[in-house]
């Protein structure tokens, strides 16, 4: 397995980023398919290698795994900030695809994150989903104005939202993950098949159950998964057995 780090410059972010990057090609694992994995708000791109045993996931599905750094962003194009969303989307996937000769099928391209990246694996499969094949959230905030109005947000984190929604935290239809779906429906797209899953103790556990019972009530490939657990890295990997049955099993 190689585990590989990148340090870069970014024309989009207008600075130098970081990348995390699992490989198992050294092993003489042939490789076919990608896992674009996001993590939550306070960690980076080095916390899911350094807190989980996704190398061996990587190493037995043949996959490989892109961690891209966006600090607090939510996965956003900042209303006062930098452009991440579009950084995720659209630059990340064609400089690794030039520096790693990936296969670019959307049918082996996958996109998941916890939390804060939960809800930018959803926006990232409901924004372009002829982009990828399925996506999951783990504990991820699925209801991105349930959250906005908080009471219990703290100030500082506040005001982090406000920097990427703006000062009045208002919340544009390309952000919410119900508007997006939705979308997607009226248009007839090729809807991406989608994992939820939360645990019972989880401060995000209502609006996790709220989104599950919506989308099982559209034409979209939804499942939704609850167990014991809270807001932390023993749910979180727990479920990356769950997350990667998911994506690769063919039935899905």
């Amino acid at each position: 397995m190689a585990h590989i780090t990148i340090d870069t410059g970014s024309p989009t972010l207008r600075m130098t980023t970081n990348i995390h990057v699992i490989s198992p090609v050294d092993s003489g694992i042939t490789t076919d398919s990608t896992l674009y994995l996001l993590h939550g708000a306070g960690d980076n791109s080095s916390t899911w290698h350094r807190l989980t045993t996704i190398e061996l996931y990587a190493a037995q599905y043949g996959c490989t795994v892109i961690m891209p750094q966006v600090n607090r962003s939510y996965y956003t194009d900042m209303e006062y900030g930098l452009d991440y969303f579009h950084y995720v989307t659209q630059e990340l996937p064609a400089f690794c695809s030039r520096l790693f000769k990936l296969n670019d099928d959307p049918q082996r391209t996958y996109i998941a994150g916890l939390s804060m990246g939960g809800y930018g694996a959803l926006k990232a499969a409901l924004t372009y989903p002829d982009r990828y094949a399925k996506a999951v959230s783990l504990s991820g905030v699925t209801d991105i104005q349930q959250r906005l109005r908080d009471p219990k947000m703290e100030l500082g984190m506040a005001r982090e939202m406000q920097a990427v929604f703006g000062t009045e935290l208002l919340v544009k239809p390309e952000q919410d993950l119900y508007a997006l779906a939705a979308k997607r429906i009226e248009e007839g797209a090729k809807l991406p098949a989608l994992l939820c899953c939360c645990g019972t103790e989880d401060p995000f556990i209502g609006m996790n159950r709220e989104f599950a019972d919506h989308m099982r009530s559209t034409p979209f490939d939804f499942e939704y998964v609850e167990g014991p657990g809270t807001h932390d890295w023993f749910f979180w990997e727990e479920h990356l057995k769950t997350t990667f049955e998911f994506l690769f099993d063919d039935k899905n």
